[in-house]
């Protein structure tokens, strides 16, 4: 418990150096606004002109990228530097420094380099979730509102798995770009449109192996009230917090595996 109050004092005061400057802060929260916000509406201006992509309309789309942006960003807060940093950390001998620590490696790394500026992004992805909701004229009741909530914190879980799972290999290989690109940028792409309009092998991959399509795809069909599950069981709609689960379960694991067998690069 004591070592919890450590953990979230380092939160706190990463928080206070971001707002110090508060003009800066603003700038950035409006910079990073008008950044998604414009790639929010050139996704509505290419939707406009063809109405909808395999049966799913606009403001259903824009739906997919707006649960996908919130959940991201809310992982990123804690995860983004920690994790695409972890190379460089390695690299220059910064790492090993932070091993001889009397505190859990990763609760370390993870609340020191929290990273504030992402309250902007969630910030914009709940406002864009809004609009989708109220476009779509949707009628929710209560316990959907509390299941939206589970649904983004299942996207996070899996968003955060991402980051923690690129990162691990640098404790064997100095650069890993490749394989960050591949999951955090390439795969994810995948997930800005309906996986309905990609071949099954593209389906069973998003699904099974890299299971992104549970950050947005699947729990969007509870709320559009869709049956779109292609060649799985309509109950995966309520698993992303599941999969989530059993996805950063198993990336804490990896992680202990990998400081187990981590050999200082000397530096």
């Amino acid at each position: 418990m004591e070592h919890l109050s450590l953990y979230w004092r380092f939160v706190q005061i990463n928080i206070k150096a971001k707002t110090e400057y508060r003009a800066a802060f603003l700038l950035t929260f409006l910079s990073r606004g008008v950044l998604w916000s414009t790639e929010f509406a050139l996704l509505w201006v290419l939707l406009y002109q063809f109405k909808s992509i395999a049966g799913w309309g606009q403001y259903e789309v824009m739906f997919l990228y707006a649960l996908n942006l919130t959940s991201y960003s809310l992982a990123a807060f804690f995860c983004f530097h920690p994790f695409t940093k972890l190379p460089a950390k390695i690299q220059s001998g910064e790492f090993d420094e932070l091993l001889t620590k009397p505190l859990n490696p990763m609760l370390y790394l993870m609340s020191r380099e929290f990273t504030a500026s992402y309250f902007s992004n969630v910030t914009f992805g709940l406002l864009f979730i809004g609009i989708c909701l109220y476009k779509l004229q949707l009628a929710l009741h209560v316990w959907d509102y509390l299941f939206l909530v589970v649904v983004l914190l299942g996207g996070t879980l899996i968003q955060a798995s991402a980051f923690i799972y690129t990162a691990i290999p640098s404790f064997w290989m100095v650069r890993n770009n490749s394989l960050i690109n591949l999951f955090m940028n390439d795969f994810k792409s995948f997930i800005r449109y309906p996986i309905s309009i990609y071949p099954a092998s593209i389906q069973v991959l998003l699904t099974i192996v890299v299971p992104y399509a549970f950050i947005n795809f699947y729990p969007a069909q509870y709320f559009l009230k869709k049956d779109n599950f292609l060649m799985f069981h309509p109950s995966f709609q309520y698993l992303s917090i599941v999969v989530g689960g059993i996805m950063f379960v198993g990336a804490c694991l990896l992680w202990k595996f990998g400081i187990k067998h981590y050999h200082s690069t000397g530096s």
